[in-house]
Formats: structure tokens, sequence, C-alpha cells
């Protein structure tokens, strides 16, 4: 099975390119971030997509904001619930209850400004209580998404590791330690542990990408059951449509 995380920076922008990646990658599942529409105004190209069954937390808060997706091929959708979580702000969060997991999509506010930096420290404290909740009922989780945090210096450009940048202070990190300590393994890292300039996202400065000034923020967590059963990892560094990297990971079923 396999699963990927894309920060696609508006569906409508980037419908072609998405279905061709789609259509190349053949994934299993697919997590989206800032999707940027209703429901409503996903592109036909999109909703449409044969193989494919499409969840969505469309942008009802704020036009044209926020917002996420996922799709689900159809081989993959037995038994399967879908839940909007009560900690969920901004249409940022869909969940996923599939048999043997839950799936969690998650685009984490990025937090600028005093009053948006204590929301996204309250989403995820939310997350981190909801998740509790499920692996102390003996869920499986993969939690996907673009997570707006690098956890660690190793995660971010060392030219743009400043001390006091959003996604990068203390408490945020705090926040991404306490998921990891409730057992979950931030498997790309956990496979590439040494690895820098390993980046999923990039500033829409001159250049950035081509020189790879980079963050690491678009990641997939996984419950230790699901992350000793992965094969592979990647971050699909040719795909450049959108200013974030698909990443994947492939688990033996």
């Amino acid at each position: 099975m396999n699963i990927s995380t894309w920060n696609i920076n508006g569906i409508r922008a980037r419908q072609e390119a998405l279905g061709e990646w789609i259509e190349r990658r053949q994934p299993d599942i697919v997590v989206l971030q800032e999707v940027k529409a209703l429901e409503s105004e996903i592109p036909e190209s999109i909703s449409g997509l044969p193989g494919y069954t499409k969840f969505w937390n469309g942008s009802s808060f704020r036009k044209g904001y926020s917002g996420v997706g996922i799709l689900v091929g159809e081989g993959c959708c037995a038994e399967l619930d879908r839940e909007l979580p009560a900690f969920d702000v901004e249409n940022r969060t869909i969940v996923l209850h599939f048999r043997d997991f839950t799936l969690i999509g998650t685009y984490v506010p990025r937090g600028d400004g005093p009053g948006h930096y204590a929301v996204k420290l309250q989403y995820l404290e939310g997350l981190n209580r909801y998740m509790a909740d499920l692996l102390a009922g003996g869920r499986e989780i993969i939690l996907a998404g673009d997570m707006n945090v690098a956890h660690r210096e190793i995660d971010v450009h060392r030219s743009q590791n400043k001390a006091g940048a959003t996604g990068l202070r203390p408490e945020e990190r705090a926040a991404i330690d306490a998921h990891l300590s409730l057992g979950l393994k931030d498997i790309v890292r956990d496979l590439n542990p040494e690895k820098r300039d390993l980046f999923t996202w990039w500033p829409n400065w001159k250049f950035a990408r081509e020189r790879n000034l980079g963050w690491r923020i678009d990641c997939i967590y996984l419950s230790a059951g699901l992350a000793e059963k992965v094969s592979t990892v990647a971050v699909d560094l040719d795909e450049r449509s959108s200013d974030h990297a698909p990443v994947s990971v492939e688990i033996t079923c």
C-alpha cells in the first residue's frame, strides 16, 4: 500500500499536475493539503478521477483558504468511516477510519501572528489528545500532512534556522516531541537519520528551490505496528508544480 501526502497549494491551479502525477505514480491513497476550494469547486478532472473515492473538508472557513482532502483507491475503501474531529479548525483535518488503521490528514496552521500562533499550539495539543485516545483504544495510526514545523535543526537549511522564527520555536518542536512520545515514528527521518538537505518545502525566493534552501515540514508519522511494515519512503523532488514536494511511504500489508 502506497500512501502519499502533498500540499497542493491550490487544487484548481494544480489540477493538471495532480492528475498527471497520480497517473504516473498510481498511489493507493493521497492526502492533500491547502486545497483552497469548497467541495463544489473541486475541478471535474479531480472529482471525477476514475479509480478513487474522494473525501473533502473544503474551504468553508474562508474562501480560497486551507482545505484538505483524501483520495482513496477503490480497492482500499472497504469498512471505511469518515470523521471531522472536534479539534479541527479552519478546515484543516480529515480522518478516515479503515478496518486496520486510522488515517489522519492534517494541515497544521502556520501560526503567523500572535493570535494564529495560539491557534496553532491549541490545534497541535488537540491533535495529540485525539491520537492518544485512538492509541489507547488499540488503533494503529497514520498521521500525514503539512506539519508546518521543522522538528529538528537538520530539518531546515542552515541559512533559515533562525531562533524565534515561526515553525522553529521550542514550543512548536515540543508539540512534535509530544506526538512522537505517543509512540509514533517520523518514518522519513527514521530511515534517513543523518541525511541533511532533505526538504519538502521551499520559500518563494529567487532560486531558493534550485539551491535547496528548504524545510522538511511535510511528514508521515506512523504508529509502531505500521512503521515496522514500511519498505520504502520517498520525497518526490522531480514534482515541482507546488512549492511543496509529495512525500510517500510504501507499507507491506
